[in-house]
């Protein structure tokens, strides 16, 4: 990931800190929500009338610039995404078309265009992930300091708390990664062999092979099945 960093997203230096900048408007406004929530209790405790026509304002305010900063930092994001996953289809291809033949001939090309689509998705789902990660620590920041605000003693206990349930949901993604890069693979041979099959239907129906291709395309499906329910399965 920190190699793909330097050599793609680097060179997106503004966009990365117009990205930032609506993440952090985005987890201001967030962590505001507790504090406002207070703030209208405590008033409605003294019998401010002001807070019937205050709050609603304050509250469309606060929920109209998160939704903004949250739908345009999801735009960029996005698309900065999908320029990356855009330069590197052109560098690979590039790459394999001036490259050694032999290197393109160890591999079927449905195994070469897998790399293309399904392992570019691959990639665009981490990169999101990461840079929603990113976002997701800010607000939990902002998050934290808005609980230390209110009531540091409890916030304590919460942050005690806190790491003994991150733990197994450490471990689930772990396990949820591992069994994605296992159904990346049997997707890739899935296509590989599909490709084969077809491409020599002729031959297949010549030699009266079409029980064998059944039955290998059968177990081929099987464990693409298998694959994907381990992921359901976490």
């Amino acid at each position: 990931m920190l190699r793909l960093f330097r050599e793609q997203i680097a060179g997106w230096r503004r966009w990365l800190a117009l990205i930032a900048v609506l993440t952090i408007v985005t987890a201001a406004a967030q962590a505001y929500y507790p504090n406002m929530v207070k703030s209208a209790v405590d008033r409605f405790g003294k019998m401010d009338q002001r807070v019937l026509y205050q709050l609603p304002l304050l509250v469309l305010a606060v929920t109209s610039i998160k939704a903004i900063t949250q739908y345009f930092q999801t735009i960029l994001i996005q698309k900065l995404v999908l320029q990356v996953i855009q330069s590197l289809q052109s560098r690979m291809f590039a790459r394999l078309t001036r490259g050694d033949l032999g290197f393109v001939e160890t591999e079927s090309p449905a195994a070469f265009a897998t790399r293309f689509t399904s392992d570019a998705m691959v990639i665009r789902e981490a990169l999101s992930r990461f840079a929603n990660g990113l976002g997701d620590a800010v607000k939990v920041i902002g998050l934290v300091a808005s609980m230390i605000y209110l009531d540091w003693q409890l916030s304590l206990a919460a942050l005690v708390i806190f790491p003994l349930a991150a733990w197994p949901i450490q471990k689930i993604g772990r396990r949820i990664r591992r069994n994605s890069g296992n159904m990346q693979e049997r997707t890739g041979e899935t296509a590989a062999l599909l490709n084969e099959s077809l491409a020599q239907a002729r031959t297949v129906r010549a030699y009266r092979l079409e029980d064998g291709e059944v039955a290998r395309a059968d177990r081929a499906f099987t464990e693409l099945f298998r694959a994907n329910m381990r992921i359901i399965r976490g």
